[in-house]
């Protein structure tokens, strides 16, 4: 009975918790606040923010202490940097090329439009031009964690989803450069009383974390290929090992390591083959950080900054939304894409965490920038950052849910059949000039590694000279088999003016799929055939591709209700 007696004495005494133990807490928080909201079908990102706050110093206070805080900083540090190097993957040229003007446009509109209108409305409540400043310039930060864990939870895929994921990405480049520039000008006004004179400062340090960020992750990004690729180092182990010494690294430089890993995940995205797989090396691990991530968020926020900020933050929260809201819209008219991605854009964009967070952090740097000015931009900015992330998700998950691409991130018959593979202004002097070009276009915008161009064409005209792939009705699908590959690949080419292609009923041709299959695939290979030809014979399909006028207007002829039945999912 001593022996219990002194255990018991022991583990009473002691005020610490082991950090085991509080990451055990943080975890089994999270996945029960996760449950119960799927139980009352809110977003698990709230549920998890929300076990956080149950387990915080605002409620039963099991833990959160500051030293507890800090302990657990590097890890919400990691979380943020895997979701940084996954969203940069995102930012892939093959993925992106024929839609960066609408993500560029509603990129820098909502950026923008945020800044402007929590500006506007700062200053309507007098506060002072360098807080009003340094609060706008935050304001237009969005949270990748957030829409990336949403996007998966709700296993969303199609265009709204690769715009809304591409365009949060240049936000965050987009922010973190507004935030140094509008730093440096409040610093330089505190410290000598005028800000023109620093303009050349503010734009060399916005260059030193831009590009310092773009040599560091590109250089991770090499690394890491070249050790799994010519060494054959474990994918894992070498991507894991790369995003901590990325954020290593960019603490020791002074460089934003959300910025880091993203332009590393931008280099795996787009480098090989062998780079891209390793993007996928941490899926397994992303569940159990996400929770840890958005659970001490909940942990960390601050009840008590946004009551004692009250009003101000309600208007700050309310305003960048307002800001988001008219900036996406208008970027995505000006971009020119559909009112389904434009409207829903303009809701999606609400959730603030982490890289608002950190920039306040950053704030309190500044030695001459006033304390009385770093406190209340802290408050009120975490206050905002408490009602985005429990209000943010809601809207986030309604943008998904009515973009009507949630539950399409399954394998499909034809997986090719996306906006980055639809070429809309085909011209050709014949069918070999047409097979020739969209051989090319193959090539750029899919990851064929094993067979060159040339070999490609080959093997397609070898096919065409034996019988024309012209089925009538102004459609044809010239092919062509290849040994290796991960999948059947193609394209689909618009040619409006018709090329003539043997065709049984004589008429030209205005419609043409190119596909290559792999040997392994060859089981598939007349299904992909059929699904494509019944898609394209249907009048009403068939006419409204042959009039798009962009690949995204192609593609929501393909998403229709008249067409998708016939790109059915495997597991259907």
């Amino acid at each position: 009975m001593d022996a219990f007696r002194q255990v018991y004495e022991m583990v009473a005494a002691s005020s610490e918790l082991s950090p085991f133990l509080v990451f055990s807490i943080l975890i089994l928080a999270g996945f029960a606040g996760g449950w119960l909201a799927k139980l009352v079908k809110l977003p698990h990102v709230t549920g998890n923010i929300i076990g956080g706050i149950v387990i915080g110093p605002a409620c039963l206070g099991l833990i959160g202490t500051h030293d507890q805080l800090m302990a657990l900083q590097p890890l919400s540090i990691f979380a943020v940097s895997l979701v940084a190097v996954s969203i940069g993957g995102h930012l892939s040229y093959r993925r992106i090329h024929n839609s960066l003007r609408r993500i560029v446009f509603i990129s820098l509109f909502e950026v923008a439009g945020a800044f402007a209108v929590v500006l506007v409305a700062a200053r309507l409540f007098h506060l002072e031009w360098p807080m009003t400043l340094l609060l706008a310039a935050i304001a237009a930060s969005t949270a990748p964690a957030t829409t990336i864990a949403l996007v998966r939870e709700m296993r969303a895929k199609g265009s709204f989803v690769k715009t809304l994921i591409s365009a949060v990405a240049l936000n965050n480049i987009l922010c973190i450069l507004l935030f140094v520039m509008m730093k440096t000008f409040v610093s330089a006004y505190f410290e000598s009383g005028e800000t023109i004179s620093k303009i050349d400062d503010a734009l060399l340090l916005s260059g030193y974390h831009l590009f310092g960020a773009l040599v560091l992750g590109l250089s991770a990004g090499w690394m890491s290929k070249t050790l799994v690729g010519l060494f054959r180092f474990h994918d894992f182990s070498t991507i894991l090992m790369a995003v901590m010494l990325c954020d290593g690294l960019a603490a020791y430089l002074g460089l934003s390591p959300l910025l880091v890993n993203l332009f590393f995940g931008v280099f795996l995205g787009n480098s090989s083959e062998v780079a891209e797989k390793q993007l996928t090396t941490l899926v397994p691990l992303e569940p159990v950080f996400y929770v840890c991530f958005f659970t001490l968020a909940g942990l960390s926020l601050h009840i008590d900054a946004m009551l004692s900020v009250g009003l101000l933050a309600v208007v700050y929260a309310a305003a960048r939304m307002l800001g988001k809201s008219i900036g996406a819209a208008l970027g995505g008219i000006a971009g020119k894409c559909s009112p389904r991605i434009w409207k829903n854009m303009a809701i999606a964009l609400y959730p603030q965490s982490g890289i608002a967070i950190g920039l306040v952090v950053l704030l309190g740097t500044d030695s001459f920038i006033p304390s009385s000015i770093q406190q209340a931009v802290s408050a009120i900015v975490l206050a905002g950052v408490t009602i985005a992330e429990v209000v943010g998700p809601f809207f986030t998950k309604a943008a998904l849910a009515r973009s009507e691409e949630v539950g399409r991130d399954r394998q499909r018959l034809v997986e090719f059949l996306a906006e980055e593979f639809v070429m809309v202004d085909l011209k050709a002097a014949d069918k070999w000039d047409a097979i020739r070009q969209l051989v090319a276009f193959l090539m750029r915008t899919h990851r064929v590694e094993h067979i060159s161009e040339e070999e490609l064409y080959q093997t397609v005209v070898e096919r065409e000279k034996i019988a024309s792939t012209a089925m009538g009705h102004g459609i044809a699908i010239p092919h062509g088999r290849i040994e290796k590959g991960p999948a059947i690949q193609g394209v689909m080419g618009i040619c409006r003016d018709g090329v003539e292609f043997d065709a049984p009923d004589g008429d030209p041709v205005k419609l043409i799929m190119l596909i290559a299959t792999p040997e392994a695939q060859k089981h598939l290979h007349l299904k992909v055939l059929a699904s494509l030809s019944s898609m394209v014979r249907d009048p009403a399909v068939r006419s409204r591709l042959i009039a798009a006028i962009s690949p995204e207007d192609a593609m929501e002829v393909i998403e229709s209700k008249e067409a998708r039945g016939y790109n059915y999912f495997l597991d259907e």
